[in-house]
């Protein structure tokens, strides 16, 4: 009779208890499962915009940097024009530039001075000449200073010559053409344009 269970009760509700335990531990699983799995859909979805607003930036990033590099072209091109603009208003000076020195040679060429030989090479213009005074010589001086022609006047040499009845003097003078009038070098462009 030991062995007879009254109480068959006990048993049903251990089952019972052992049902829902096993239950309940399932609905948890599927619960967590599903959790992660909408984490894990989110997480995902969030990345994949990142890297759609990645890729547009990226983009825009390629657009910006062709539009850079043209920006680059149309200003290094903007820099040949001018210095070609600048050439061409040399050329234009210079081509009439024998004329512009004899005119301011013949404006500020005071009377005593006279040219034996004139010679240029480039923009160094050398002039042997005469002079009845030094005085003469020397407003000669300073009128190629204040000429907006020549610049860097320079006189070499003044030889006095007392044999005569009317004491000159020999001079050597040098100066050269001001930039703003001087011919332009083409290598002095290309050196410009690099």
């Amino acid at each position: 009779m030991a062995k007879i269970n009254l109480l068959p009760w006990r048993e049903a509700l251990r089952q019972t208890h052992k049902k829902h335990y096993i239950g309940s531990l399932v609905g948890v699983s599927v619960a967590v499962f599903a959790l992660f799995w909408v984490i894990g859909q989110i997480i995902d979805q969030q990345v994949r915009n990142q890297n759609s607003r990645n890729n547009y930036l990226s983009q825009q990033i390629e657009v910006l940097d062709r539009q850079i590099s043209r920006i680059r072209e149309i200003s290094n091109a903007k820099e040949e024009i001018g210095l070609r603009m600048a050439l061409i208003e040399q050329l234009q000076i210079s081509k009439n530039l024998t004329p512009i020195i004899f005119d301011e040679l013949a404006k500020i060429m005071p009377a005593g001075v006279a040219f034996d030989t004139m010679s240029r090479s480039d923009k160094q213009i050398k002039i042997t000449g005469m002079s009845d005074s030094n005085n003469r010589l020397s407003s000669f001086m300073r009128a190629l200073d204040l000429s907006e022609v020549f610049v860097d006047a320079e006189i070499s040499s003044i030889v006095a010559d007392k044999t005569g009845l009317n004491a000159v003097s020999d001079f050597d003078l040098t100066f050269s053409i001001s930039p703003k009038y001087g011919p332009v070098e083409i290598e002095q462009l290309d050196a410009q344009e690099e």
